[in-house]
C-alpha cells in the first residue's frame, strides 16, 4: 500500500524515487541528444524545465535539489580554479583584463541605459538591472573539459573575465543593498574592507600551507585527500559568505590555492573530475531548469517583450565584448565564439540579483518573470555556441599537434616495487598533456623462472595507471643482464625518453648509480632520467633547474625544456633555472629559440660546485633537476665528474632529477675514466657548427 501511495503524491519525496528519476536523465537524455547534435547540457537544463515544480512538478526545487544544485556549482567554480593555467593567464593577463572589464562594463552601460530611460524605471532600479545583466555563470563550461581545452589561453581569458565581472557586480550589489536598507556610511565600508582583507590573508597565506602540510603527510591516502579537497572548498565558500563574498568565489579561489597540490595529471584530479562531471556537475545543470517557469510567457504581452529587451541586451553586450577583445588582441573567430559563448550564460547569480532586488522592493513580479525567461534563453545559447567554438578550436589544436614533434613514448624500468608509483607519477607529469601514447612499464627477468614474480610488480604498475586515468602497457624482457634488457626494449619499443629511480645512496663502488646507467648512457641515445622523490611532485611550489656550462648547445636540450615545461604546467611550480654567468648570453637565446615561454627567473653561479658550496640547506617544497652530460658531449667537462656524490651528499633529504640530454648518435662512456678525471672535453668542431645551427634554426 506504501509503495502505492508515494507515487500519488506530486512532487515526490521518496529519496529513492528523486535519485532514480535524477539518474535516469544523467544516463538517457545526453545519449539522446548526442545522436541529433544538441549539448548535454541543454538537455539537462530543459529536463529540469520539465521534471521541475513548473512542469510536471514531479520533484520539488527546495530542499535536496537545491542543495545537490548549490554543491554542483560550487563543484564547477572549484574545477574552473584547479584547471585554470597559471601559466597561460600570465601570458595573456592583458587580454584577461581587458575582457574581464569590457563583460562587465559594456552589459552595464547598456543596461542601466535601457532600463534609466527606455523602460522607465528609477535609478536603483536601474542600476540593479544592469548589474544583472552584466554578470554570468561558466553553465557551458562542462563543454570545454569534455573537448580537451581547459588549459587553453583562450579559455583562461574567459575565466579570468568571469571573475572580475562577477566581483564588481557583487561589490555593486553590496553598495545597492546598503541604499535600500539605509546603511551606507563610512564605517559600512570600512567593515566591509576589513572582511576582505582578512579573507584574503585567510586564502593567500593559511590556505596555501595547511594544503601543503596535509598533502605532503597523507599522501597515501586517497580518500583522505578527496574528502580534504572538498572540505577546503566548502570551507572557502563558508569564510567568503562571512565575508561579504558570493560562496562560489571562495570555491574558486580554493581551485587556484588547490592546483598546485592537485596537477592535471594526479590521481586525485581525475577522482575530482569525474565525480564532478558524474553527479555533481550534471545536478546543477538539471537544477538551474527547475528554476525556469516557461509558462511566465502565457501571462502577458508585457512579460514577454521584456524578456525579449533583456535579452537581446544581455547577449549583444556580451558579444560585443568578446568581439572587441578579439578585434583588440587579433585572436582567431573561433576565439570570440568561445568567449562569447561562456560569458552569455545566466544562471544562479543572475537569478540571486534579481531576488534580491525583489525582496527589497526594488523589482517587480515583471521582472523577476522575464528574468527566468532571460536565463532559460541566454543558457541555452551558451551551450550552442560554446561546443561549436570549442569543436572548431579542438580540432585546429589537433592538426598543430600532429605537425610537432614525434610521439612520447616513456619507458619506465620497475624493479623495486616499493618505487611504482613515484616513478609513474613522474613520467605522467613528463607527458604533454595532449599526448595519447602509453608509459610502458618495463621487467626484466634475469630468466624464464622469474617472469611470474615481475609480472606482479607490472601489474601493480597498470593498477596504479587507473588511478592516475592514463594507459601503462606491461612489458617484459628476459635476459641475465638487466642493463642490456632495457637498452633492448628501448629500441625495439622507439621509446623517446627513459625515466629510471635512483637508490639514494653514493657508492664508489658502484659509481654511484650502478653499472646499469652507465651501460644505459652508453647504449642508449634518449634523454634519460634518473628520479629521488622524498615527496609527492603535487606539494612542490618551486621548480630549481640548474644548468651547467654550454648545456644549452646540446642537440637535446630542446627536448628537456620540453620535460621542464610539462613539469611546470603539471605542477604550477615556478620555474628558475641556476646557470654559470658566462652562459647567460646564450642560455636565454636558447630558450628564445625553443620558444620557452613559461615565466621563469634566472640565478647566476659562478661555477657549477658553487651550487652544492653556496647553498648549506635546500627547500623542502623545490624539486631540483640537474642537467648533466655524457662524456665527450659538447656541456661535458671534468668539474661534473663530482656531481653524483655531491648531489648524494647535499640533496639526500630533498626530490631531485638528474636528466642526460638526448645525443645525436652514441657517446662512447667509461664511468672509471670519467669520475678520475682523465677526460679530454673536446668535441669535433664540424659538430659544434651543427649544433649551433640547429640553435638558430
Amino acid at each position: 500500500m506504501h509503495s502505492l501511495l508515494f507515487v500519488s503524491k506530486l512532487p515526490f519525496q521518496d529519496p529513492v524515487v528523486i535519485i532514480t528519476i535524477v539518474l535516469l536523465i544523467l544516463l538517457v537524455i545526453p545519449l539522446i541528444l548526442n545522436k541529433v547534435k544538441i549539448p548535454g547540457i541543454v538537455g539537462l537544463i530543459l529536463s529540469g524545465v520539465l521534471i521541475g515544480p513548473h512542469g510536471l512538478n514531479l520533484i520539488a526545487y527546495e530542499g535536496s535539489m537545491e542543495l545537490l544544485g548549490t554543491i554542483g556549482l560550487m563543484y564547477i567554480m572549484f574545477l574552473v580554479g584547479l584547471e585554470l593555467d597559471v601559466h597561460s593567464f600570465a601570458k595573456s593577463k592583458k587580454q584577461s583584463i581587458w575582457f574581464g572589464v569590457l563583460t562587465f562594463v559594456i552589459p552595464l552601460a547598456i543596461g542601466f541605459g535601457v532600463s534609466r530611460y527606455f523602460l522607465g524605471y528609477n535609478l536603483v532600479s536601474s542600476w540593479l538591472v544592469a548589474a544583472m545583466l552584466s554578470t554570468h555563470t561558466l553553465v557551458s563550461y562542462p563543454i570545454i573539459s569534455r573537448f580537451g581545452i581547459k588549459r587553453r589561453s583562450i579559455v583562461s581569458i574567459a575565466i579570468s573575465g568571469t571573475i572580475i565581472t562577477d566581483t564588481a557586480v557583487l561589490i555593486m550589489l553590496t553598495a545597492i543593498t546598503a541604499v535600500a536598507k539605509g546603511e551606507m556610511s563610512l564605517v559600512f565600508w570600512l567593515k566591509y574592507a576589513l572582511h576582505i582583507t582578512l579573507y584574503l590573508i585567510f586564502i593567500l597565506a593559511i590556505f596555501p600551507r595547511v594544503s601543503r602540510w596535509f598533502f605532503s603527510n597523507l599522501s597515501s591516502q586517497p580518500m583522505a585527500q578527496f574528502t580534504f579537497a572538498l572540505t577546503m572548498v566548502f570551507l572557502a565558500g563558508l569564510m567568503a559568505e562571512l565575508s561579504g563574498f558570493e560562496p562560489i568565489i571562495g570555491a574558486f579561489l580554493a581551485g587556484i590555492m588547490l592546483s598546485r597540490q592537485i596537477p592535471s595529471a594526479s590521481a586525485l584530479m581525475n577522482r575530482i573530475e569525474f565525480v564532478g562531471n558524474s553527479l555533481f556537475i550534471p545536478f546543477f545543470l538539471i537544477s538551474v531548469g527547475m528554476l525556469i517557469n516557461v509558462g511566465v510567457i502565457f501571462k502577458g504581452w508585457n512579460i514577454i517583450g521584456l524578456s525579449v529587451v533583456l535579452t537581446v541586451i544581455a547577449l549583444a553586450s556580451k558579444w560585443f565584448a568578446a568581439f572587441i577583445v578579439q578585434k583588440a588582441f587579433l585572436l582567431p573567430e573561433s576565439h570570440r565564439k568561445l568567449l562569447f559563448g561562456l560569458s552569455c550564460s545566466r544562471a544562479a547569480a543572475t537569478l540571486a540579483v534579481a531576488l534580491i532586488g525583489y525582496e527589497l522592493g526594488i523589482l517587480g513580479d515583471v521582472l523577476l518573470n522575464a528574468t527566468v525567461m532571460l536565463i532559460l534563453t541566454t543558457s541555452l545559447v551558451s551551450g550552442f555556441i560554446t561546443q561549436s567554438a570549442a569543436q572548431a578550436i579542438a580540432v585546429n589544436a589537433k592538426d598543430q599537434f600532429q605537425t610537432t614533434d614525434k610521439h612520447e613514448r616513456i619507458l619506465v624500468p620497475i624493479a623495486n616495487p616499493s618505487t611504482v608509483e613515484i616513478l609513474i607519477e613522474f613520467a605522467r607529469y613528463l607527458k604533454t598533456h595532449t599526448e595519447q601514447e602509453p608509459l610502458f612499464a618495463l621487467a626484466v627477468a634475469k630468466s624464464e623462472q622469474e617472469i611470474a614474480n615481475v609480472n606482479k610488480v607490472l601489474q601493480k604498475a597498470v593498477d596504479i595507471s587507473h588511478a592516475f586515468d592514463c594507459k601503462v602497457e606491461p612489458v617484459t624482457r628476459v635476459d641475465y643482464d638487466v642493463a642490456a634488457g632495457i637498452v633492448r626494449a628501448c629500441k625495439e619499443l622507439s621509446i623517446s625518453d627513459l625515466v629510471m629511480g635512483w637508490n639514494g645512496r653514493f657508492s664508489p663502488k658502484q659509481w654511484v648509480f650502478g653499472s646499469i646507467l652507465e651501460h644505459i648512457l652508453l647504449e642508449v641515445k634518449q634523454p634519460v632520467h634518473v628520479v629521488a622523490l622524498k615527496h609527492p611532485l603535487n606539494t612542490f611550489n618551486k621548480l630549481n633547474v640548474v644548468v651547467p656550462p654550454l648545456a644549452e648547445l646540446e642537440i637535446g636540450f630542446g627536448h628537456i625544456l620540453k620535460t621542464i615545461k610539462n613539469l611546470a604546467n603539471q605542477t604550477s611550480a615556478k620555474v628558475t633555472f641556476t646557470i654559470p654567468k658566462s652562459s647567460n648570453d646564450t642560455f636565454i637565446e636558447a630558450l628564445k629559440q625553443n620558444r620557452f615561454k613559461i615565466p621563469y627567473s634566472i640565478a647566476e653561479l659562478n661555477s657549477w660546485d658553487e651550487f652544492f658550496s653556496k647553498h648549506n640547506t635546500y627547500e623542502e617544497d623545490t624539486f631540483y633537476v640537474l642537467i648533466s652530460a655524457r662524456v665527450n658531449s659538447i656541456s661535458f667537462s671534468s668539474n661534473l665528474q663530482h656531481t653524483p656524490k655531491l648531489v648524494s651528499k647535499h640533496l639526500k633529504y630533498n626530490s631531485f632529477a638528474i636528466a642526460y640530454p638526448e645525443q645525436e648518435r652514441t657517446i662512447a662512456i667509461d664511468t672509471g675514466t670519467w669520475l678520475s678525471s682523465n677526460v679530454n672535453n673536446s668535441f669535433v668542431e664540424s659538430d659544434f657548427n651543427k649544433i649551433m645551427g640547429n640553435i638558430k634554426n
